[in-house]
Order: structure tokens, then sequence, then C-alpha cells
């Protein structure tokens, strides 16, 4: 079934939203604070999801990732991240920020301290100040992930070991547990099982470091120092295997990786681990079922999410809102109001959301519902349209305009961002929008230079003009707000 010019945007905006613009492409920038801990500054990368997302959400909080030795991995996570909770409508993951942290002493830092009564001085770092400064800049979500590579995944086990409550996650990518003759391999043995890792998630991927011709059914029996390496991660994996200690833990063996190849898999395959449950179970079925199926099946997964992460979390409102308005334009009128009335509970404090729960009711002609509505989404600070809505529903509003009128807004626009042409014609007295391919779609008038969808719900063009002459117009719909430059009558 062809969908129309407005709705079709917004299927553009989910499978090709990323980019940006301008020449330059940029996905993080460098920060420097000096560590009183470790006496000397530290430089980090970060990332944060509006770097790669063209749907602004400035209030969102996200998740942080911490990953060692930021230089070499920095690029790889982010991609893996963008791709698997931004790209192509995906929701693998939910978006996250990124920190990555650049060596000064590499040995210093990824080596745990000797004293067991003296933290690693860069453990110290990262709680006492690095994981502070972020959370008070960026004010991030209360959901943290630790990864490291080699002495990096060293650290890591080390931290989840001594501090299990500074991160949610852990990711080891073949970590060093043979160093100093497994010393923090055996304190880690002795340390966890009287740790509260409750909660707590841990994925190691180990690479294929064994000799030439050797495979893993021969190195039990093994004690070379060649395999000292591979052996002394295997013996961290059969511990916790038998002595998880409340820990939800994976290890997988990458047979046909190296050492300096394996991070890449190690890096999906743990993310994929550590939010096993985000993504939503839900069927073609359920979108096309007529009933409250959908909304309840989102309530309750993202229910289980939040309780997992210790925070709210939820459908993105424009998404739900797209939902909404795509079942009530199919006339499935108690799915749209459950979707509707999921968003309210979710985003009490939106105006959006109280506008467009207006116009499900106008569609049912429940009048008195539907202004209650619009006067919700006024005192929540909607813009002066809702007061055409409300002048229309009351029967006071009623623009008139004449074919010479409308012929000012007729022409060929421009879609800037995909470059798509936009057609407005006038035809039997009425303006019409079309784009090829497309359904042509009605426009009717709220107000002066602004105007609605005929038989949609929740669309508003709004022209810019110079004089007579049109500049460009806004289109704020369900799935979002788009700008079609004017080229030409």
């Amino acid at each position: 079934m062809k969908r129309s010019f407005f709705t079709a945007l917004f299927l553009l905006i989910i499978y090709y939203a990323g980019g940006q613009d301008g020449t330059q492409i940029s996905i993080g920038r460098k920060e420097t604070i000096y560590s009183e801990v470790l006496k000397e500054k530290r430089t980090f990368w970060i990332y944060t999801p509006a770097y790669t997302s063209r749907a602004a959400n400035p209030g969102k909080q996200y998740p942080v990732l911490y990953v060692l030795d930021g230089e070499a991995h920095f690029f790889s996570v982010v991609g893996i991240i963008q791709q698997l909770s931004q790209a192509n409508g995906n929701g693998v993951l939910p978006e996250m920020m990124v920190v990555g942290i650049e060596n000064t002493d590499r040995l210093r830092d990824l080596v745990p301290s000797g004293d067991n009564n003296q933290p690693n001085p860069f453990a110290r770092f990262l709680s006492a100040e690095l994981i502070p400064y972020i959370n008070e800049k960026y004010r991030p979500a209360p959901y943290r992930l630790l990864v490291g590579h080699s002495l990096g995944g060293l650290t890591v086990i080390d931290i989840l070991a001594q501090s299990p409550r500074l991160f949610n996650a852990c990711i080891a990518i073949d970590p060093s547990m043979w160093y100093l003759s497994e010393k923090f391999l055996k304190r880690a043995i002795r340390q966890m099982p009287s740790q509260n890792l409750e909660g707590r998630r841990l994925f190691i991927g180990t690479a294929n470091t064994l000799p030439a011709g050797m495979n893993l059914s021969q190195l039990r029996g093994d004690r070379s120092a060649e395999t000292q390496h591979i052996r002394s991660i295997f013996k961290l994996d059969s511990f916790l295997r038998v002595n998880k200690n409340d820990l939800y833990y994976s290890h997988k063996y990458y047979e046909k990786e190296k050492h300096n190849t394996v991070p890449l898999l190690s890096m999906y395959d743990g993310l994929r681990f550590v939010f096993d449950y985000y993504e939503p179970d839900i069927s073609e079925r359920d979108f096309a079922d007529t009933s409250a199926v959908l909304a309840n099946k989102m309530k309750t997964h993202y229910t289980i999410v939040s309780n997992r992460m210790g925070y709210k979390n939820t459908a993105p409102e424009s998404l739900v809102n797209y939902l909404a308005y795509e079942a009530l334009q199919k006339k499935h009128f108690r799915k749209a109001k459950e979707l509707f009335m999921l968003n309210s509970t979710w985003f009490p404090e939106s105006h959006q959301v109280y506008s467009a729960f207006a116009d499900y009711y106008v569609v049912v002609k429940d009048t008195a519902n539907a202004l209650a509505s619009y006067q919700k989404a006024k005192q929540l600070g909607a813009g002066p349209l809702i007061e055409s809505r409300i002048a229309a529903l009351t029967g006071r509003g009623g623009e008139k305009i004449t074919s010479a009128d409308l012929s000012r807004y007729s022409g060929v626009y421009n879609l800037e961002l995909y470059n798509i042409p936009v057609v407005l014609e006038i035809r039997s007295g009425k303006l019409w929008a079309k784009v090829p391919g497309q359904p042509d779609d009605e426009l009717l008038l709220l107000s002066e230079n602004v105007f609605t969808v005929k038989g949609k719900q929740g669309y508003t063009i709004t022209f810019q003009m110079n004089g007579n002459q049109p500049k460009e117009f806004i289109s704020v719909q369900p799935n979002g707000t788009f700008k079609a430059v004017f080229q030409k009558k």
C-alpha cells in the first residue's frame, strides 16, 4: 500500500537518520581534566548520541560506556553502538555515551595495585574524579559499563572483583590474567565469592592464542609459558561457571581470532549479551492487531527494561505517537486510544502528547475530552496554534480564503535534507501537495499561513512568507519536524 508524502517522510527519517551537516564528519570531542589522584592531566574522548542522531532529545539521559585504551577502541565502539541503537531503525541497544580514556603510563594505569589495602590509583581516578565529572557535566543515566582489552581486561576484572558496585556491566576482552604469575587472577577468585554481584553482568571474550597445531582439548594438561595467557582466562571461566554469586556471566572463545583482532567481535557480542533484554519482542502480528495488545506489550517490556537498568526507560515519544496516529488513521480506535494513553503516562509533561490525544478525541467526536486535552496542552506550553484548534472545535474558527489567496503558496519546494521535490498546486480552488510516487494530500487552512492535512491528525504546515512570496514551509507531524525550501513557481 502506498503511503502519503507526509507519512513517507517518517520512513525516511527512521531509515536514513544519522549523517551531519556541512563537510566535516564528527563523532566526538576530546576533553582534559587534571587528576589530583594521578597528579597529571588526563585526556578522554567523548561521544554522545547527539553527534550521530537527527532526533534532538536534549533532556534524555543515556548510559555511559567507559572504554580503556580509548585511542585504540573509541571509533569501533562508537560505530557498534550507533549501528545497533540508531541506524536503520535499530533499537537492539540503548543509545549510549562513550568515554574513551587515553593512556599516559599504560603499565602504571592498567596493572592493579599489589597492595590489597590500597586500590589502584587509576581505579580511584575513575571512581573519584572522572565518573563524577561526567555525571556533573553530562547528567547521564545511572547505568555504567566498563570495557577493557588485554591489560585493560585485567583491570576490568580487578575492578569488578574489588568494587563491583562501581559499574553495572563489564566486558573483558582477552584479559591478561597471567600477569605476575596469575597474582591478580588468584586475588579475583578469592574476592568474588564474598562480593555483592547481584544484577551485575560480565562478558569475557577470549582469542585463540594457542601455539600452532594445538587445540583446546590439549590445553588442560599443558603447562608451557606459551599457553599461560589463554590458560589463565579459562581458569577464571571455570571458576565463574560454578561460582557466579548472582553474577550474570557469559564467556565466548573466538577460535579464528587473535589477540589483536578479537576486540571488535567481543565488543559486539558483549554488548548484545549485556543488553539481551533490551530489544522489544513485538511481532508483525502485534503491530497489525487492532486491540490494546501493542500498547500492553510495550508497557510490560519497558517496565522490565526499567527494572533491569535501574531507571525509567520508555519507547520514544515520537514512535508511540506515530503508531497511535497510524491506528487512528485506520480507524483502529481502541488501539489508538491505548497508545495515546500510554504516551500520556510516560510523558505527562509533554504538550505534544495531550495535543495528540485531543486529535483522537476529535475523530471519535468526544468534544469534551478533546477540549480538555487541548487546554492541557496549552497549559504545558503548546504554541498559539492550539488556539486555532480550540476555535475550530467550538465553532469560532474558520478562516475564509479564496483560490487566489491559496495560489500564494503554490510552487515547487525542496525538502532540503533529502532533496525531495514537493509540488504545491491549486486544483478546483484547493491546495494540494504532490510528490512523485505518493498519493496526493489536500492542505486545509487553520489560520493565516498555517495548514493541516485533510484526513490526517497531528500535522501542522506553517509557511514563512516574504510578502506574497513563500520562502519555506515547516511541517510538524507525529514523527518529527521537516523543512522544505521554496524553489520556483
